[in-house]
């Protein structure tokens, strides 16, 4: 034997017969694409989507506005795999994993998923195609679809009725590829107003941003923020720190505005000239009162701004503590200036003789912001209109705007 080693023929030069670890990155990814298509429908105030888990229960646990479920299990092949049949072992587990969902939670789920990316057998309408064999599940178990039923009975150890039960509940998806997910998750990402100019390295920046908090999710990285005197306590804590779990698993509307939020920010935002700072945002509303009803505002119209200056002020609050301060002040400066610029366009269109028109530069406003939010440019996706009419209010409190020709205020106001 030589005491030569080959360098050309070592490990680090030949590649694996296969590569599992790899592979199973890819399916990890897949899946975690496919979830933040998922999570985007949150951002649809008025879709049926509330919230989304990972890994929990099952891949990924849809919880709907109706107060139900839909579990959801994805099932991935290699390029150019075969579509999955009834029969297959991947199939029974899922349905079976569905059917102890049904026994536990007994109504609570609306429907059961399969979703995968090389589809559903159906050259043949017999016991291999599953869709099939659903439809028939859905009339009559009995005619032609009992030894799919008898087969997770006997793997479940669950009775023939429930597992009826849940399979008439079971759906059918079609997934992208394992090499497609990550394109269709961009372009679903390219739909959304506030990131449909983007260039496509900044719209992967973004999918990967939403693929890796959702991976996060998965795999409990969330953990590593829980308090370690719980951790470290008896069994008293266990409901607590099972909640923090579940909650790491959680991803919310919130959860996702966030990361693209943060996406928005990485673009030019307008900046003040003098760097006003949030820390000192004009808490009263005294001046704003007097500048408005010289305006010619009613006193209901008044109260109303007062409102929508307040919930400015606490939405701008609670960006300190969900993006930072530096985050925060940098939306602040920038909703500053363009609501400001708003503000002395509708002046200048509204301008009149007599020095009343308050109340058609108020209008002229309502129509301009929502205007804006349709191009939402580089508005944080929390902003709706009342939030930067509230902006308004600030600003009118901090003397950078009025409503009619400006006049010395009270000396006690000032």
């Amino acid at each position: 034997m030589s005491d030569t080693l080959d360098h050309t023929t070592g490990p680090a030069e030949t590649p694996p017969t296969e590569d599992v670890g790899a592979d199973t990155q890819r399916r990890f990814r897949h899946q975690a694409c496919y979830a933040a298509i998922l999570s985007l429908g949150l951002l649809d105030v008025d879709g049926p989507l509330i919230e989304l888990y990972c890994e929990h229960h099952d891949d990924i646990v849809l919880r709907m506005k109706s107060g139900r479920f839909r579990a959801l299990q994805l099932k991935t092949r290699l390029i150019g795999g075969i579509p999955f049949k009834a029969c297959d072992d991947e199939v029974i587990a899922a349905l079976g994993r569905f059917a102890h969902l049904e026994s536990t939670f007994q109504g609570q789920f609306e429907a059961y998923i399969i979703a995968s990316n090389v589809g559903f057998w159906h050259e043949k309408k017999n016991s291999s195609n599953l869709r099939h064999v659903l439809d028939v599940i859905r009339g009559n178990p009995e005619n032609g679809a009992g030894a799919l039923v008898q087969k997770i009975c006997k793997k479940t150890k669950l009775d023939f009725a429930l597992i009826c039960v849940t399979l008439r509940k079971v759906e059918l998806e079609i997934t992208p590829g394992l090499d497609d997910v990550e394109a269709r998750l961009r372009d679903h990402l390219a739909l959304i107003p506030e990131l449909r100019d983007r260039r496509y390295d900044e719209l992967k920046d973004v999918s990967d941003d939403l693929r890796e908090r959702i991976l996060d999710a998965g795999s409990l990285a969330g953990l590593s923020s829980l308090p370690v005197y719980l951790v470290l306590c008896a069994d008293s804590s266990r409901a607590v720190i099972d909640q923090h779990t579940i909650a790491t698993k959680r991803i919310q509307r919130g959860t996702v505005i966030e990361v693209l939020n943060k996406a928005i920010a990485q673009r030019g935002l307008l900046k003040t000239h003098g760097g006003v700072s949030l820390a000192e945002l004009p808490r009263g509303m005294r001046r704003m009162e007097i500048k408005l009803a010289a305006g010619g505002l009613s006193v209901s119209e008044i109260d109303h701004l007062k409102d929508l200056k307040f919930s400015a002020e606490s939405l701008l609050q609670g960006w300190i503590y969900k993006y930072g301060s530096q985050l925060a002040q940098e939306y602040y400066e920038h909703l500053r200036v363009l609501v400001r610029d708003e503000c002395l366009r509708c002046q200048r269109e509204s301008d009149m003789p007599c020095g009343s028109y308050g109340k058609k530069m108020l209008s002229e406003l309502r129509e301009n912001i929502a205007h804006r939010l349709t191009e939402r440019s580089a508005v944080p996706l929390e902003c709706s209109q009342e939030h930067l009419l509230g902006m308004a209010g600030i600003l009118t409190e901090d003397c950078k705007v009025w409503w009619s020709p400006e006049f010395a205020l009270p000396g006690d106001v000032q």
